[in-house]
């Protein structure tokens, strides 16, 4: 039997020009909890549509498309949709789930990449063109956004920094502070390996208010707090630190503003700080990191950034670069040494 022909340039290039409608495919899938309603095995396309109040025909042209990158797979003699190969990434709460990063990306991302034309021309992030606003700001008028935003930051961690937390290092760290942390589910899962870590989950206020449930949950409220407020102005005293994903939303500038107040802040003069971020001439995952730096173009001021770059960031601010370990995954961790 003849292999299959390589598609023509035309038609691969096709496909990436439709790639904006399988995103939107996937957006349905994910909010009509499609993936959920497969977990225990296949079922009829009607009776998922009448769980889900989506109509039949639109229903099996979506799941019919999504069957061609592995999602789904649609029995066309009778009628059983199953999950394909990625489909558990849609479903809530498995392990490898994306579900609310597909949610979140569609609600807030889209639309502003419709601006990158603007950003290519003015050089502001698209997201601020769309909105009016900075990103970050426009996210945080919105409780429900702030909860979407912190719920795909989750799925984020679980999908592509798991790999990178296995490799974080604080071994001795006395008191860690994780800047930008979020929810706590880092530090959480952090403080669970070690039972002798202390620290404090610290982010803007309305942002770490989601965190003593999840450190509760984790068994680890008894040694790790929460702290509110803005890394731009100050951050909590600390002998370790620890951001994760957290310097590459944020200019050089921004980014060197958040570095010096860790600096300023640290009461050990050599205190450790750990990075976990993608290097763009490192990792196992380069596409990733792309990705992401795109990602960064549309959204935000912030970009991926190379190792030199990464070294050159923290010794303007006063910490020297000891190494960069790369893992299996596209993030790397990358320790620094305050400098006196």
């Amino acid at each position: 039997m003849n292999a299959p022909a390589s598609p023509t340039p035309a038609i691969a290039m096709l496909r990436l020009l439709g790639g904006y409608q399988i995103a939107q495919a996937l957006f349905v899938a994910a909010r009509a909890g499609l993936a959920d309603q497969l977990l225990d095995g296949p079922r009829p396309l009607a009776e998922l549509a009448a769980v889900t109040g989506l109509r039949p025909d639109p229903l099996a042209r979506i799941v019919h498309a999504l069957a061609g990158e592995d999602v789904f797979a649609l029995d066309a003699d009778t009628g059983l949709v199953r999950l394909g190969p990625l489909g558990r990434t849609l479903a809530s709460g498995v392990p490898e789930s994306v579900r609310n990063i597909a949610l979140m990306w569609m609600d807030s991302h889209y639309r502003a990449f419709g601006e990158l034309w603007g950003t290519a021309e003015t050089g502001r992030p698209a997201a601020e063109l769309a909105y009016g606003e900075p990103f970050f700001d426009w996210v945080g008028e919105d409780p429900a956004r702030v909860g979407a935003f912190t719920a795909a930051m989750t799925d984020f961690a679980r999908a592509i920094r798991h790999h990178a937390l296995d490799a974080v290092e604080l071994d001795g760290a006395r008191t860690v502070v994780d800047i930008g942390g979020a929810d706590g589910a880092v530090l959480a899962v952090l403080a669970q390996r070690d039972p002798h870590l202390r620290g404090t989950v610290f982010d803007l206020p309305h942002v770490v208010a989601a965190a003593p449930d999840v450190l509760r949950a984790h068994g680890v409220d008894d040694r790790i707090t929460t702290a509110g407020g803005d890394f731009f102005v100050e951050v909590p005293p600390a002998e370790d630190y620890l951001a994760c994903f957290i310097l590459h939303d944020w200019s050089d500038e921004k980014a060197g503003h958040i570095l010096a107040n860790v600096h300023r802040a640290a009461t050990a003069p050599d205190a450790r700080l750990t990075l976990v971020e993608t290097v763009l001439d490192q990792g196992a995952a380069p596409e990733v990191a792309s990705l992401l730096d795109l990602t960064m173009l549309g959204m935000l001021t912030g970009r991926e950034r190379s190792a030199t770059d990464w070294r050159d960031l923290l010794a303007a601010s006063g910490f020297r670069l000891d190494r960069i370990r790369t893992t299996q995954g596209p993030m790397c961790v990358i320790e620094a040494t305050r400098l006196p």
